[in-house]
């Protein structure tokens, strides 16, 4: 693009009338006859005379030449792809969609305002650069970026609106996925220009620069528009002092969001420290809100590390009951990351349904007699666990409506409609637990779990007997107890779960090629039986030997759980241990939680039953975070109603409770939202992340709101300079008027 345009080019043809003073001086310059007389002598000029006219005659003719000049580029009405003379200013004929990071981070202040409120202050002051007909949308960016509203918008003040209804930040930002979601707006636009602005303050979690993945199909994204978007990326961060101190807590692990009244629960927080010094972080627990200051405690963190810190509750009453853990701290930098809840729920004793595989008479030869005892034993009238047993061959479909949980003891076979009835009734949120033993095959195996969809990507091979050599038998392995609900086992003193001795298993393979493991993004393949989606099994416990004991996949809203041994005493001797008990209850109840859902992450809905009786009489709402309230959605059933509340956008906790609830009056039950915690340990952009992200131009960093306004606009900004070419005009009539007095005045006087 020229340095200068000229609106009308054509008139600069005149230009050529800068002949006629030239013409004009050549004319006055002609020769004539000289007559020689008397007192010619006293009339001639001096030699130095005749140089200063000749000068002021020359200065003279470039006056009128200037004259014309500026007339003529006056005319033709030049302008300037700059702003310095009219500031910086949109030319109108562009889409615009402002990213407003809403993580934990962007709650520091300065002592006055928080880093949110400055990016939603400097964000309205953007919008009023914009042209009338330019449109604009709002993203909040958090765990799950929300557009505020479907499309762009042409009423600036309806934006505005929009910036200041902006909820406090809390959790996390996924600022790629944010730039995603706004180009992806930008693409219903019809405008020339296209920008995504971000206003952040360059923590690097939120930008994921280590995820080629994400940026790879960012480059693609930025393709799809017929038109380029830029995005540029705004620091509010810029003149804040850097952090010294902040501790934050991680989310709190459970393994399991259901128990029962006195049934022991560990849980454990991770306590970090981002600060350059280790630090003494007292905590404190709070059920409901009321502290419990037995379980208080004070963990020692060190510079730049984490601690763990665990305690061990049992609760008393049915219902759900809000755990928190909180961080007393002072002079921390973001406060908002110094408190962490888990909700767990507390339901009498659950009923389970106990499938026998066995043909023999004996019944205490059978693979569930064990499983029997431990779970209901005949001398506790108030077992956690109401454990019903049937013969395989005698199941009923019915038999599940009236169970959470199924243990399929060593079953080969099932009666027509049951193994669809099962991946169903995990579907929908309950609990499956499948063990092996000396009357399954992998024939049997295929046509009853495999084929149905409860394990389809799951195949035995053959049974493996232990080495004969008792110095080294085959146990557990620690090392591979990851899911939560076995931490007790691992880390309790005494637990005798690994002490038992296992002499037999069935070897698996999964049929599919990518083998997924816990820290893998869960992956999911479509049922054989059923349309359900069935996410890769994921190895949750392992024997010495290496090979798989305990099995763990999600079918739908439920657990499978497989179990490559028995539960008698005829391949292991884990019924004789004292951990036997506790491991069959907690297995089930991690099962069964399963469809609780309580605890939840960013974006899920809110769902729980109640009496319709109940439901009918009240006017219910989910009270969550910062004052907001939603009115329940109800789904009446026969006995229950479903109350729901569709989706979730900020983290915290949530309540549902009567419109009218007062203040202290305990919700008819509670929810936690839960977020990524990465961010809560600040890390900001590196020099080596920049240079990433400029890479074909994906995005511009700018250090202020002007520097934004002139990067975006310097190209377009048009300052039109006819205004101060009248005014050089009448500066060089002036003085044009004055040389040629001045040089007709002179002239006589040299004459003279």
């Amino acid at each position: 693009m020229p340095w200068a345009t000229f609106f009308n080019p054509l008139l600069l043809f005149g230009l050529f009338g800068v002949a006629l003073p030239v013409i004009a001086h050549l004319l006055s310059r002609r020769k004539f006859d000289v007559v020689e007389w008397g007192a010619m002598q006293f009339l001639n000029p001096s030699r130095r005379t005749r140089r200063r006219l000749r000068l002021e005659e020359l200065l003279l003719l470039l006056l009128r030449i200037g004259l014309i000049c500026v007339v003529v580029f006056s005319l033709a009405r030049p302008s300037v792809n700059s702003g310095f003379l009219l500031g910086y200013q949109s030319a109108g004929s562009r889409d615009v969609v402002l990213v407003i990071d809403g993580s934990n981070t962007m709650a520091r202040t300065d002592g006055l305002t928080s880093l949110h409120q400055k990016a939603v202050r400097r964000a309205t002051e953007f919008l009023e650069t914009l042209s009338p007909g330019d449109t604009v949308a709002i993203i909040d960016a958090r765990d799950r970026p929300r557009p505020l509203s479907q499309s762009l918008l042409q009423d600036r003040e309806v934006a505005q609106e929009q910036l200041r209804s902006l909820l406090p930040p809390a959790g996390a930002g996924n600022l790629e996925q944010a730039s995603e979601t706004a180009i992806g707006l930008l693409g219903r636009g019809s405008h020339a220009r296209r920008e995504v602005v971000v206003f952040t303050d360059r923590q690097r979690a939120g930008w994921q620069p280590d995820s080629e993945e994400a940026w790879k199909r960012f480059d693609e994204v930025v393709k799809f528009p017929s038109v380029r978007p830029s995005t540029y990326v705004v620091d509010v961060s810029r003149g804040l002092a850097p952090m010294t101190q902040n501790v934050s807590l991680g989310q709190v692990q459970t393994g399991r969001d259901l128990t029962v009244p006195d049934f022991p629960i560990p849980f454990q927080v991770a306590v970090r420290n981002a600060g350059n010094g280790p630090v003494e972080v007292p905590l404190q627990v709070l059920i409901n809100g009321q502290r419990l200051p037995n379980m208080d405690g004070t963990v020692s963190v060190p510079a730049q590390g984490e601690t763990t810190f665990s305690r061990t509750l049992r609760f008393q009453s049915t219902g759900t009951n809000l755990v928190t853990v909180k961080a007393v701290v002072k002079d921390d930098a973001i406060e908002r990351d110094n408190e962490s809840h888990v909700a767990v729920r507390v339901s009498n004793a659950i009923p389970v349904l106990l499938v026998e595989g066995s043909q023999s008479v004996d019944r205490r030869r059978w693979d569930s007699f064990f499983a029997q005892l431990a779970l209901s034993p005949p001398a506790n009238e108030t077992p956690w666990i109401l454990a019903r047993r049937v013969r395989a061959a005698d199941l009923k479909i019915d038999d599940l409506e009236q169970v959470k949980a199924v243990v399929l003891a060593d079953v080969a076979s099932l009666p027509a409609g049951l193994p669809d009835a099962l991946l169903g009734f995990a579907a929908a949120g309950h609990g499956v637990m499948i063990t092996l033993g000396e009357a399954t095959t992998p024939t049997a195996f295929d046509a009853v779990y495999r084929q149905s969809g409860l394990l389809p990507t799951v195949s035995l091979q053959r049974t493996r007997r232990a080495s004969a050599d008792v110095t080294t038998p085959t146990t557990i392995a620690p090392y591979s107890l990851k899911a939560g609900w076995l931490d007790r086992f691992r880390e309790s003193k005494g637990a005798s779960l690994l002490k038992a001795v296992y002499q037999q298993w069935w070897l698996i393979t999964l049929t599919e090629s990518v083998a997924a493991t816990e820290a893998d993004e869960p992956s999911t393949v479509d049922t054989v039986g059923g349309s359900e989606k069935v996410s890769l099994p994921i190895t949750v416990a392992q024997l010495t030997s290496g090979d798989p004991l305990l099995v763990q996949t999600t079918v739908g809203d439920g657990t499978v759980l497989l179990m490559t041994s028995s539960l008698s005493t005829a391949w292991n001797s884990l019924p004789a241990q004292p951990d036997f008990v506790p491991f069959i209850h907690e297995a089930l109840f991690q099962l069964v939680s399963t469809g609780i859902r309580r605890n939840v992450d960013v974006g899920a809905p809110l769902m729980t039953e109640l009496n319709a009786e109940r439901a009918s009489q009240d006017t219910l709402q989910f009270a969550g975070p910062f004052d907001q309230f939603d009115d329940a959605i109800m789904t009446p059933g026969e006995q229950s109603t479903t109350l729901q509340r569709t989706a979730t956008f900020v983290p915290g906790v949530y309540h549902l409770q009567q419109a009218d609830a007062q203040q202290g009056q305990r919700p008819l039950d509670s929810f936690v939202v839960n977020y990524d915690h990465a961010e809560d340990f600040p890390e900001e952009l590196t020099e080596q992340d920049l240079l990433t992200f400029r890479r074909n131009e994906r995005l511009t960093f700018v250090d202020s709101p002007q520097d934004l306004v002139r990067t975006m606009y310097a190209d377009e900004s048009r300052s039109e300079l006819w205004w101060l070419l009248l005014f050089g005009f009448l500066v060089l009539l002036v003085l044009e008027v004055w040389m040629t007095r001045r040089l007709v005045m002179r002239g006589h006087a040299g004459l003279d």
